[in-house]
């Protein structure tokens, strides 16, 4: 049996919307249906320019599940435009309203977070020359489980492929490439630069919320070493 959606806080509209291509009668095309809350994910982080913790706040959700909206809601946007699709706005529902968020919006949620190392100590401060991947998946804000994944060759696109095979939502190191932060977050993943020292100091500062990712801004977090 499929587990009930939680409550969310978005943002209504007016009424239901449909974007179809031009010259195409609306009986002649598919219809793809953007959901509330993916539509209020993409707005706050693609319009806004807020970051997944933030809109996760603002929602009343994980950050696991902004990745996952913001995922959804970029593909169909996409194949509507790509293949000539029309796109319906679906309008709100109740159980999405303010009014009626829960307690529970945060739990059995699993969020993962990848750290580029080669010591399994220490971040990697450059990105693609990192040989392992330490990658803790967080529930409830704590960690539950915490695995060391060797990290595939260095070549063009293949790190941010492998984010995205190992589930992994954000990706916290020193410093990266645009394309690969370009494609990473196309895939709905996370990039939070300029971390350096100890892997599990790096990510209490994280839990802790004082760790953001500002578009292209380096946030640091490091100790100090002679």
């Amino acid at each position: 049996m499929p587990r009930c959606k939680k409550v969310r806080c978005c943002r209504t509209l007016n009424g239901e919307y449909i974007f179809k291509p031009n010259g195409i009668p609306l009986s002649e095309t598919e219809i793809i249906e953007i959901e509330i809350d993916e539509l209020e994910a993409l707005r706050l982080c693609d319009y806004e320019g807020k970051n997944q913790i933030e809109t996760a706040e603002i929602m009343k959700v994980s950050r696991g599940t902004i990745q996952r909206l913001l995922n959804s809601g970029r593909k169909k946007i996409l194949e509507g435009l790509l293949y000539q699709q029309s796109i319906k706005l679906k309008n709100t529902h109740l159980e999405y309203t303010k009014e009626n968020i829960g307690d529970d919006t945060m739990s059995n949620e699993i969020l993962r977070v990848g750290f580029p190392t080669n010591d399994e100590i220490t971040v990697e401060e450059h990105f693609g020359h990192c040989a392992k991947f330490a990658v803790f998946s967080i529930e409830d804000g704590k960690v539950v489980k915490k695995e060391i994944l060797v990290a595939p060759e260095h070549a063009p696109g293949v790190f941010p492929k492998f984010i995205a095979a190992n589930n992994i939502n954000v990706v916290i190191t020193g410093g990266m490439g645009q394309r690969a932060i370009d494609l990473i977050k196309a895939n709905g993943g996370e990039v939070i630069l300029g971390a350096c020292g100890n892997i599990e100091d790096v990510l209490k500062v994280y839990l802790e919320g004082e760790l953001y990712s500002k578009g292209s801004a380096c946030t640091h977090h490091h100790h100090d070493h002679e």
